[in-house]
C-alpha cells in the first residue's frame, strides 16, 4: 500500500493505492485532471473539504453543483436514511412519486409532468429520442462550449479545444476514442449567442430540425449567459418550425432560481433536463414538460427506461431537497448576495497583485479564470477561450490548494457557491488567494 510504515495515510500514499485498483484513480474521465496536487477526501461539511491528512479546505467546486445547502445536509440525509431503512428500490410506483414530481413541476415554470433517471446524460439521451420520436425528425441543434453529456450522439469536441487551433465554432468531431462518427450526423453546432447563425441555419433546414439543446446559460465553460433576445429568439424559431425547444437545466436548475434559468430570463423551453440540485447530490435526474409534450411517453410509444430511474431513496432526496427550497424564503437573494460578496472580493484580490482576470456570474454560479490579456465584457467564447493563461491558472489552482482553498483546475470550469459560503469563509478563502497568487513567478 502506498502510505505503508506511515502512522496515517498521506494523499499522495491514498490515491497511488486507489490507482491500483480504479483505473486511473477516478469514475469519469472529466475528473483524471481535477487533482494535479494529490487530494483525497475523508469528509466534508458544509463548504469545507477536509483530507486524508486531516487539512481543511475551503471548496468552491462543491461537488460540481448539487449543494446549495451545503454537504451533509441534514434535513436531506435523515429523510434519505430514513427511506433506506423502509427500502430503497422496488421497480414499483411509490407513494412518494407524485409528491416529488409535484414539487418539480410547481417550482418549474415549463413542466407539469416528468420521467425521472439516474444522471444528467440519461435524461438527456432519453429527452432527445423523445423530441425525435414526437417531430418524425432527426436533426438536433447544439451550441459550442455546451455539454449535454457523453452519449454517442451529442458528445463532441467541446470547451477543453477552444484555445487551440484546428476546429471551426460549427464542426461536429467526435468528443472521445471509441466514438461512432457517424453518431453525430444528425447534429448541427452552432456559435453560442450568434442570432444570425442560428437563423441562417433553420431558413435552410427549420422543417428538419427536431430540436434545439442549450444550456441556457453556458455554465460548462466561462459562465456566459444568453445575449439579450438570444432565448427569446430560439423560442420563437422553435415554434414556427414545430420544433422542440430544450433546457439542459442540469446545473442550472434550482440554482439560478427557483425556477431555474427559465423562471430568472422568462423564458419557457417545450422539455426540460434537471439533476444535480435536484437531488442535493444523490445520483437523479428529471425530465419534463407540458402534458401535451410529455404524451408518447404518457402513452409509451416513446422509450424511456432504467432499472434505478425513480428508485425511492433518489426521489425521496428529491422530495426533502425541494420542500427546504420551498420551505426557504429568501434562498435566493442570499444566494445572490454571496455571490456578489464573492464576486467582489476576488476581484480586489486579482486588482491588488495586478493580474488580468476574467470573473463571470449568474447567481452563486461563477468563472474565475487568469488571463494572458484583458477581454471586453461579452466576448465571445473564443474569444474568451483563447485569453485564458490555462499553465498559469492551473499552477495558481495547485498554490490555493496548498493555502487551503479547492476549485477545478480547469480554467473554463465553473466555481459554485452555497448557503456555507460565509463572508467569514469567503473572507478566508480570498486570504488565501491572495498568498497563492503572490506565490506565482
Amino acid at each position: 500500500m502506498g502510505d505503508s510504515g506511515a502512522t496515517r495515510p498521506t494523499n499522495a500514499g491514498l490515491l497511488e493505492d486507489i490507482r491500483e485498483v480504479v483505473a486511473g484513480g477516478v469514475s469519469s474521465s472529466m475528473r483524471a485532471a481535477s487533482i494535479p496536487v494529490p487530494l483525497v477526501v475523508r469528509r466534508a461539511r458544509g463548504c469545507l473539504l477536509w483530507d486524508v491528512e486531516d487539512t481543511e479546505i475551503v471548496d468552491f467546486n462543491m461537488g460540481y453543483g448539487p449543494h446549495v445547502f451545503g454537504y451533509a445536509d441534514r434535513e436531506v440525509l435523515d429523510e434519505v436514511a430514513d427511506q433506506f431503512a423502509q427500502g430503497h428500490m422496488t421497480g414499483l410506483p411509490h407513494a412518494q412519486d407524485a409528491e416529488a414530481g409535484a414539487l418539480i413541476a410547481e417550482l418549474v415554470p415549463g413542466v407539469e409532468q416528468v420521467r425521472f433517471a439516474n444522471s444528467g446524460t440519461e435524461a438527456i439521451t432519453s429527452v432527445l429520442r423523445l423530441a425525435r420520436a414526437a417531430t418524425g425528425r432527426s436533426l438536433v441543434v447544439t451550441f459550442e462550449g455546451h455539454y449535454h453529456g457523453w452519449s454517442e450522439t451529442v458528445l463532441r469536441v467541446g470547451k477543453n479545444t477552444l484555445h487551440l487551433q484546428g476546429h471551426e465554432p460549427t464542426d461536429v468531431v467526435p468528443g472521445a476514442p471509441g466514438m461512432i462518427p457517424e453518431a453525430l450526423a444528425h447534429t448541427r453546432q452552432l456559435p453560442w449567442n450568434d442570432e444570425q447563425a442560428v437563423r441562417d441555419l433553420f431558413a435552410r433546414c427549420g422543417d428538419r430540425i427536431a430540436a434545439v439543446i442549450l444550456e441556457p446559460v453556458l455554465v460548462n465553460a466561462c459562465v456566459i449567459p444568453p445575449a439579450p433576445g438570444f432565448l427569446e429568439l430560439l423560442r420563437d424559431l422553435t415554434t414556427r418550425s414545430g420544433s422542440k425547444l430544450i433546457f439542459d437545466e442540469v446545473i442550472t436548475g434550482f440554482r439560478v432560481a427557483r425556477g431555474g434559468a427559465q423562471e430568472r430570463y422568462g423564458v419557457e423551453p417545450d422539455l426540460t433536463v434537471l439533476s444535480k440540485v435536484l437531488g442535493g447530490g444523490f445520483p437523479v435526474a428529471a425530465f419534463g414538460g407540458r402534458k401535451a409534450a410529455m404524451t408518447m411517453l404518457a402513452s409509451n410509444e416513446a422509450h424511456h427506461a432504467g432499472v434505478y430511474a425513480g428508485n425511492h431513496a433518489a426521489l425521496r432526496a428529491v422530495v426533502a431537497m425541494l420542500r427546504k427550497i420551498r420551505a426557504t424564503p429568501g434562498l435566493y437573494e442570499e444566494l445572490e448576495d454571496i455571490g456578489a460578496y464573492a464576486e467582489q472580493s476576488l476581484r480586489e484580490v486579482f486588482a491588488a497583485e495586478k493580474r488580468n482576470v476574467l470573473i463571470s456570474r449568474v447567481g452563486s454560479i461563477m468563472s474565475v479564470s487568469l488571463l494572458k490579456r484583458p477581454v471586453e465584457s461579452g466576448a465571445g467564447l473564443r474569444e474568451t477561450a483563447s485569453a485564458i493563461d490555462f499553465s498559469h491558472h492551473r499552477r495558481f489552482q495547485m498554490q490555493a490548494q496548498r493555502a487551503g482553498v479547492y476549485f477545478h483546475p480547469n480554467a473554463l470550469e465553473p466555481w459554485f457557491l452555497s448557503t456555507a459560503h460565509t463572508r467569514e469563509v469567503i473572507d478566508k478563502a480570498s486570504g488565501a488567494l491572495s498568498r497563492a497568487l503572490i506565490s506565482l513567478v
